[in-house]
């Protein structure tokens, strides 16, 4: 399957990314403060994935973990990171986001045929439906508005993209349409004016799915964005994966992605089925709708197992015979004397 294959190959690259993406940072930021800063040595705890410089006393959260969010298929086929290490008092932080798959919604209605027409947000197949999105518009739409929406308050993206070109080689070759760069942005948390930067790297497969290679950044109080700005980007600079993790990563990505494969497989087949039940369910409600404007009713008798529409009626009778008896109110009798040759027809209601 082409998607599977490529997310593999896209996989690899995100590993390499990770190892090298430290280079990013501004070459002239040095390791120096006038008031100085005191850095420790810091290991990933979960897998041993990377190591890199934090702050002495800032608390670290996550790591090469999964992205806590149950459908997203990249914890699946690939290994996720969430971490963030926080100051001493919680407001300044720096990290990096969660990745998910996405698919326009486009590419959905292209291969059923028109059928499936799924809503942007959700989520089908282990992926976000989204169209592809720039930089600028992730950070909107993704970051502000789902991934930190209950944490940032009134966020606001400060100037354009700057497309920093030290991102471009991270790029995988097998994207068809990709944006790199880094925005800033200004908001508040708990009522506290804030500052900061969030970069992301995203790249598109063909028009088939979507993703990130990484999207990460840092947050500081206005007051004293100075120090804690050029604090976080040292840390941020010195991220190194580990080689032996690196390569059990890699192994383990290749090996999940064949069983996806499958998966995958398993659920389109689903997919089909829901869609055939999605035409039937927009036929069957159509077909009510007619009933009530023509001011009808449709009748089933078990006995033939023929319907017939008839006026809107609450409840009718037939004597098997082309001949019904219609009443709104039922006491359980009708007026004929051979009653017993009359039997209740069903009402059909295709939305029940």
């Amino acid at each position: 399957m082409r998607i599977c294959k490529n997310r593999k190959a896209s996989s690899i690259y995100i590993l390499i990314f990770l190892t090298a993406f430290t280079l990013l940072i501004d070459r002239e930021l040095q390791a120096s403060d006038s008031k100085g800063v005191f850095l420790t040595s810091y290991t990933e705890k979960h897998q041993k994935a990377f190591h890199m410089l934090i702050p002495k006393g800032w608390k670290d959260e996550g790591g090469m973990i999964s992205s806590g969010i149950q459908w997203n298929v990249v914890d699946l086929v690939e290994n996720n990171i969430r971490f963030r290490v926080s100051s001493p008092d919680g407001k300044s932080f720096f990290g990096w986001y969660p990745r998910f798959y996405f698919q326009d919604p486009q590419s959905f209605s292209r291969s059923s045929g028109g059928i499936l027409q799924p809503q942007i947000g959700q989520v089908l197949n282990g992926c976000w439906v989204y169209p592809f999105l720039n930089v600028a518009e992730y950070v909107q739409y993704i970051v502000f508005g789902q991934l930190a929406g209950n944490e940032f308050q009134n966020p606001r993206i400060i100037g354009n993209v700057v497309h920093a070109p030290e991102l471009k080689p991270f790029v995988p070759q097998i994207a068809t349409r990709y944006d790199y760069g880094y925005v800033n942005f200004e908001c508040r948390i708990n009522g506290t004016p804030m500052t900061g930067r969030i970069y992301s790297i995203n790249y598109d497969i063909q028009g088939q799915i979507w993703s990130t290679v990484g999207t990460f950044g840092w947050v500081a109080p206005q007051s004293r964005r100075g120090h804690d700005e050029r604090l976080m980007e040292i840390c941020i600079r010195s991220f190194r994966l580990n080689p032996v993790w690196i390569a059990r990563a890699a192994a383990a990505a290749q090996q999940r992605a064949r069983q996806y494969h499958q998966v995958i497989q398993d659920m389109q087949r689903i997919d089909r089925e829901i869609s055939r039940n999605r035409a039937q369910t927009k036929s069957d409600i159509q077909e009510e709708f007619y009933k009530v404007i023509t001011e009808q009713i449709e009748t089933y008798d078990s006995t033939t197992g023929s319907k017939q529409y008839l006026p809107m009626y609450n409840h009718a009778y037939t004597d098997g015979q082309g001949n019904y008896f219609l009443r709104d109110y039922d006491d359980g009798t009708v007026p004929f004397e051979n009653a017993s040759e009359w039997r209740k027809l069903k009402i059909v209601n295709r939305n029940e």
